[in-house]
């Protein structure tokens, strides 16, 4: 019997993938970007806001731990990413509609907050699992359109959960909006429940059908493997810088959406609906041409390139800002630079997450992925810890060009990454581990996961 499956079929690949970044951003619009905006419309402060955005994206460092236990581990007959996968959507969806049951949420952020983390747990470990099956079964040339695809949906997900999340918070209240979001999610989770990874793989533990050859191959024997190999290839210079840009570049990302809620509501006086249809047309605009456009300009260009361009525009932009404080009230100004960090950063994240695939030793590269985006998970959560503290000393003008700054070094620091020289270098890491495998007596062809990343 004919089975599509996610290794086979690019559609579907494109199709599913972008179904399951969807769903990541409905909790995560909900807890990082609808909940921030409602709470600094009832008075929070900055500190408040910003420690409770820093809580939320916390679990989003801990993927490291995540990430070796599903190379290791996994059910394979229905694939190696795909149960865990299931197992998170179906948590995550449970943790959405149990925000419900909160009574009086602005009157108890601590018990808020601890439910909020709980979901951004699961949302984290969905995330490894889809990054992982997205790195498994999607060819080198088809990343950058399929990191389009994926981000564009995520930015849809989170902006349409912003918009409406809010107006539905202000119109029925907290418990009927997160029930609402909650049916949406049960819906995108019908997707990899009936999608194999592999063909003739189980759907259900209860199904007819095996582990698939290709999967049996790349099972990981021992830790040691996973640890050793993780630690030569993240290890390289180029793994290095690539990281340490990552950090940094969440870091303004963080500082971005932890601040503007305050800066337009606190600051200006808008309303929080009104900031909350700004950002997610801006976001939805810009999703859309992302996913046209982004991974095409990401190849034309060049990945880094490209970011770079990316760093610089966005620094301007923040300059911009910075120094047209008698612009500020202005109809027009200040959301026309939120449009644009929007559509920029939009762009950016979808070349900054392909490169970041580009980086990866395949061998390990489901691990190595979840190591960057911890690395950019630490710089927006220290972004939310700090964001009070940088408001006060500072004040605005002087914070926004703080991360305009941030960005014009990240796009200087990117003038030393050689993603060719990194290959190579990859291509001896794998000379030499299949010669460490052939001395100890096993069969080199049964350890390769795949060619490496051209």
């Amino acid at each position: 019997m004919n089975q599509p499956a996610l290794s086979t079929s690019a559609p579907l690949r494109y199709f599913s993938f972008a179904a399951l970044y969807l769903a990541q951003g409905i909790p995560q619009g909900l807890l990082l970007l609808t909940i921030p905006a409602w709470l600094a419309a009832n008075g929070m402060d900055a500190a408040t806001v910003g420690g409770f955005v820093g809580i939320m994206v916390l679990p989003w460092t801990f993927k490291i731990v995540v990430g070796p236990l599903m190379d290791r581990y996994s059910y394979l007959p229905m694939g190696r990413r795909r149960p865990w996968l299931l197992g998170a959507q179906a948590l995550l969806l449970l943790g959405m509609a149990s925000l419900a049951l909160i009574p009086e949420p602005l009157q108890h952020l601590p018990l808020l907050m601890g439910a909020g983390f709980l979901v951004s747990c699961f949302g984290a470990v969905q995330d490894v699992a889809t990054d992982g099956l997205a790195v498994d079964v999607t060819p080198p040339d088809q990343q950058a359109r399929a990191n389009g695809l994926m981000w564009g949906s995520k930015v849809l997900g989170l902006s349409g959960t912003l918009s409406a999340g809010t107006w539905a918070i202000n119109t029925y209240g907290f418990a009927a909006a997160v029930l609402g979001l909650s049916a949406v999610l049960g819906l995108i989770m019908v997707v990899p429940s009936c999608v194999r990874e592999r063909p003739r793989e189980k759907l259900f533990p209860w199904s007819t059908g095996s582990a698939a050859p290709e999967a049996l191959l790349l099972k990981v024997g021992t830790w040691s493997e996973v640890i050793l190999t993780l630690k030569r290839g993240f290890l390289l210079r180029n793994s290095l810088l690539g990281a340490f840009c990552l950090a940094l570049f969440g870091f303004v990302v963080g500082s971005k959406d932890a601040c503007l809620p305050l800066f337009t509501i606190g600051e200006l006086g808008w309303a929080n609906g009104t900031y909350a249809n700004l950002v997610a047309a801006a976001n939805l605009g810009s999703a859309l041409a992302a996913m046209v456009l982004a991974g095409w300009l990401a190849d034309r260009v060049g990945k880094v390139r490209i970011i770079s361009i990316y760093l610089v525009l966005a620094a301007a932009v923040w300059a911009l800002l910075a120094f047209s404080v008698e612009r500020w009230p202005e109809t027009h100004f200040v959301p026309t630079i939120i449009t644009t960090l929007q559509s920029v950063e939009t762009f950016c994240i979808v070349a900054v997450f392909a490169t970041a695939m580009h980086l990866c030793w395949q061998r390990v590269a489901a691990t190595q992925f979840t190591l960057y985006m911890v690395c950019y998970n630490v710089g927006y959560t220290v972004a939310g810890a700090t964001l009070g503290l940088l408001t006060e000393l500072l004040g605005w003008r002087w914070l926004f060009v703080l991360f305009g700054s941030v960005l014009l070094i990240v796009s200087m620091l990117l003038l030393f990454l050689r993603l060719r020289a990194h290959t190579a270098a990859l291509d001896r890491l794998e000379e030499a581990h299949l010669q460490r495998l052939a001395q100890v007596g096993i069969q080199p062809e049964l350890g390769v996961p795949g060619p490496l990343l051209e």
